[in-house]
């Protein structure tokens, strides 16, 4: 996946903002990656219970003294999901014992619909259920790499899911559908975890399903197409409802040169959780607006050929993307989160 990774970076970077890039951009990136590998590969637990893991939202892998929910499942599901993203290798040490934790802390009963019995295994929130949709496809996909490698073809081979992990990735599928609100959006995912305030769905939660159920329609299952016009509503009617009109900025050392805008495009985000009576989850900020973003075009992705993806329904699509695009580039800064 890192050659496309660094294609994406240089057709950004020379192409888009239309700037002056150095010659060993690509490169600089290769490396941080590189680094970033590594020092994922050092905060990963190596003795006790939690060996294989990555700790929960207070471990040193975040700096420590937080006060974070347990998320050791969901945490090293993601980290794991990166490295594999990185082209580490799938039988890489690390890489199985971090399986090898999952297997072990993970109840997966909201899969089977089983109840949940064994108080020494960790559930699953919408959170875990997405991310682990996306490991399960970069699992496969890297074990497909390796085996195409192997046999020195260039030709990629379908991928190849284990019995565990299609019945994983069809009871995820299940459940996420389940958990999808009445007004089409997703929060942590009751009865197994009380939804704050009562409000169903939240823009961060409503993307990472999102994601996992893109994931899950690339392994082979199906998901209707009801679930992402619904979530494409949310998403759209969640919007700001309007905004500054965006205006052409000239990105460093391109002199002369702007991002392009589009006529009647206009500033508008997206806070977290719309519906909250707490102000600083209601307004724009730059993760959320990125997530929303973000979900406007898997469900318009997934909606490409289905009749519900109407041309009216489609210009709303493209509207929202562009005007959340319109946000993030007169809010964007690398020292914040603007906004958060």
């Amino acid at each position: 996946m890192r050659p496309f990774a660094l294609a994406l970076v240089w057709i950004l970077a020379a192409s888009v903002l239309s700037a002056q890039v150095e010659p060993d951009f690509p490169k600089r990136v290769a490396r941080a990656i590189d680094r970033g590998v590594e020092w994922l590969k050092a905060k990963q637990l190596k003795v006790g219970d939690d060996k294989g893991s990555w700790g929960s939202g207070d471990n040193p892998t975040y700096g420590g003294g937080g006060d974070a929910a347990d998320d050791r499942v969901g945490i090293t599901a993601l980290s794991l999901f990166a490295l594999l993203s990185c082209d580490v290798d799938p039988d890489d040490a690390v890489i199985r014992d971090g399986f090898t934790f999952l297997d072990e802390h993970l109840d997966t009963s909201w899969a089977t619909d089983q109840e949940h019995v064994d108080d020494s295994r960790i559930q699953a929130s919408t959170y875990e259920c997405g991310i682990l949709l996306m490991l399960v496809e970069a699992h496969a996909t890297a074990r497909g790499t390796k085996a195409m490698k192997a046999a020195k073809s260039d030709k990629r081979p379908p991928l190849a899911l284990t019995k565990d992990e299609k019945a994983l990735v069809a009871g995820a599928v299940r459940w996420l559908r389940a958990m999808q609100s009445r007004t089409g959006g997703w929060r942590y995912g009751e009865p197994i975890f009380e939804d704050p305030d009562g409000i169903h769905q939240d823009t961060s939660a409503t993307q990472i399903a999102l994601l996992g159920l893109v994931s899950a329609g690339r392994m082979g299952e199906k998901v209707p197409s009801e679930v992402f016009l619904k979530a494409a509503q949310w998403n759209l009617e969640t919007q700001e409802k309007d905004g500054p009109a965006a205006k052409p900025v000239a990105p460093p050392g391109a002199e002369g040169k702007s991002v392009p805008i589009r006529d009647g495009d206009k500033a508008r985000g997206w806070g977290y959780c719309p519906g909250s009576a707490e102000e600083e989850e209601t307004r724009a900020s730059g993760g959320m607006t990125a997530s929303g973003v973000c979900s406007l075009i898997l469900a318009k992705s997934q909606l490409a050929r289905s009749p519900l993806l109407r041309k009216d329904l489609a210009a709303r699509l493209d509207r929202g993307m562009y005007d959340g695009l319109a946000w993030l580039d007169a809010n964007w800064t690398v020292e914040e989160n603007p906004g958060g």
